[in-house]
């Protein structure tokens, strides 16, 4: 008679050990369910701006492509090697968790409340990601941490770029485009200048932020560079060069993408422009990622992937933590979003979210008539009321033009990301204007308001018949329940730490989702900051009247 080997006799004793089907699957559960809840609430946080922004569209593929590359990694996951917790340590790293699942319904309670607030964005993301890095540590210990950071901290693309560094890259990528397209068309015999992200030609003026929107994608082209080489597990070389390669596809292609579309607008008009547009944005969106593949396919002819980490088969659960923890965290995660929701409702019962003023519109002033707002603009501030005018006023016989822009959105979940998307000192200058001063904010008093309505006074010239032209631009961005009754006013700047303790307070006082309403006021030749100032004073109280009036 045969005996049975001793590999037959192990397998048996291991699958006699091993855990019941139901608590593999109860275990499974657990676990998902807390991942669900932890970064799902995240995620939803964050769709805000990825449904918004076209930089940022991208996001909703970033979640379901970090889970799958930790469910790729997982296979070949190295032999679990646990950390010694004794003492200090262990009370350490059970504090440390303990702290980090605490702070996530506060930081949900704050950005629910301050949804425009980009670094709370941040600073949820890498409490979220660090608590599932400290978890893989405690499970596997170093091998683990250092096998699936990738994964985890791969989400972190998704995340949007605080806005004054955001502003800056894509300005100054706009402009360097700008020129670069221009320089190529004088080459072709196409007289064109460059102002700002502007390329004014005999026919018109093509804008790169249009024309060129593709280049406000570059961090579409770093998420590329980051998942292909993971995907083919480059060493970190092979990563940075593929990460540079993909960027460079992405600028390169858009730069011909602007030099084409110039030189189209010039050959055949501005129309022409608009019916290929966006079949050449297709285009150039499939030869960066063909390009990006490209590169990696080289790369990866240059040299190996590294070798699979080895697993220790005899022990595949050593590292499993206690199912009623994950039950724990996830009843704890789902007690905490229910109890900010209600936080929210309670004290909407009694929120009043009406418009306190709108506007009187000058029809009958010399000269008035409609601004058309651009198609691009509206897609991208989706307002649910907007309007732009300009009338000419006399000033010792010298006429003078005024203009004004009023938008408003309703209270709802994006009211204030969609708000904040149309600022002076960030439009502008898009446009070829150049900015002087920023005069910081004041609160001008009008009968429409107890509390008066803070503007802030910017000034900017442009090149018009030969000379600069001075402009004065007053923007205010208000609520229906303006946030400066709680002590926050948006336009002041005060230290980091008092900013902080506002929003806070902000969220305290369960605000969420109010209505916003947006007036620009620009002044053409107004002369001096003094000057601008008291012709101003005079014109908001005949534009501003209560909502409530008719």
């Amino acid at each position: 008679m045969r005996h049975p080997r001793p590999e037959s006799s192990n397998a048996v004793a291991a699958l006699a050990s091993s855990p019941s089907e139901s608590r593999v699957r109860g275990r499974s559960i657990a676990v998902i369910a807390c991942v669900a809840l932890l970064w799902g609430a995240l995620s939803w946080f964050l769709s805000a701006e990825w449904s918004l922004s076209e930089q940022y569209s991208y996001g909703w593929f970033v979640p379901l492509l970090a889970a799958a590359l930790f469910t790729l990694r997982w296979p070949d996951r190295p032999a679990a090697r646990p950390p010694e917790l004794r003492g200090v340590w262990h009370l350490g790293a059970v504090g440390l968790v303990v702290v980090l699942l605490a702070l996530i319904p506060f930081f949900r309670l704050v950005e629910i409340a301050n949804p425009e607030w980009r670094p709370l964005g941040w600073v949820h993301a890498l409490a979220v990601s660090g608590l599932t890095l400290l978890v893989l540590w405690i499970s596997g210990g170093r091998p683990w941490l250092r096998h699936f950071v990738f994964p985890v901290l791969f989400f972190l693309v998704a995340v949007p770029w605080t806005r004054g560094l955001e502003d800056f890259v894509i300005q100054q990528l706009m402009r360097g485009v700008a020129q670069i397209a221009v320089d190529v068309v004088a080459l072709l015999g196409v007289p064109a200048l460059a102002e700002g992200n502007l390329i004014r030609i005999g026919s018109g003026v093509v804008g790169v932020n249009e024309a060129c929107s593709g280049v406000r994608s570059l961090q579409t082209s770093l998420m590329l560079g980051l998942l292909l080489g993971e995907l083919y597990r480059f060493s970190a070389v092979r990563r940075g060069v593929m990460l540079a390669g993909a960027v460079g596809v992405a600028l390169l292609a858009n730069v011909i993408r602007a030099i084409y579309l110039v030189w189209l607008a010039a050959s055949g008009g501005l129309a022409a422009v608009e019916r290929q547009h966006n079949v050449i944005g297709y285009l150039i969106l499939g030869a960066v990622f063909l390009g990006s593949v490209g590169i990696a396919a080289w790369l990866k002819r240059g040299g190996s992937a590294p070798p699979a980490a080895a697993r220790d088969p005899s022990d595949p659960s050593a590292a499993s933590l206690p199912t009623w923890i994950f039950i724990t965290v996830t009843a704890w995660l789902a007690i905490a979003e229910l109890g900010v929701e209600s936080w929210f409702r309670w004290h909407e019962r009694a929120l009043a979210t009406a418009p306190r003023w709108t506007v009187v519109w000058p029809e009958r002033a010399p000269g008035f008539r409609e601004l058309a707002i651009a198609e691009n603009a509206a897609r991208i501030l989706r307002f649910d009321e907007g309007r732009g005018v300009i009338w000419s006023a006399s000033d010792g016989g010298r006429p003078r033009e005024r203009m004004v822009y009023f938008f408003r959105w309703k209270p709802g979940r994006n009211s204030a990301q969609l708000a904040a998307d149309h600022r002076p000192d960030v439009c502008l200058p898009a446009s070829g204007l150049s900015q002087v001063a920023d005069h910081g904010p004041r609160v001008w008093p009008v009968e429409a308001s107890s509390s008066g309505i803070a503007f802030q006074h910017f000034e900017f010239f442009r090149r018009a018949g030969g000379r600069d032209q001075p402009l004065h631009v007053f923007y205010s961005l208000t609520e229906d329940v303006p946030r400066s009754e709680l002590g926050f006013n948006p336009f002041v700047s005060t230290g980091a730490l008092d900013h902080i303790g506002k929003r806070i307070r902000v969220a305290l006082a369960g605000r969420r989702n109010l209505g916003q309403q947006m007036l620009e006021v620009v002044l053409f030749d107004a002369g001096s900051a003094s000057d601008a100032e008291r012709e101003f004073a005079d014109l908001l109280p005949t534009l501003i009247r209560p909502a409530s009036t008719s």
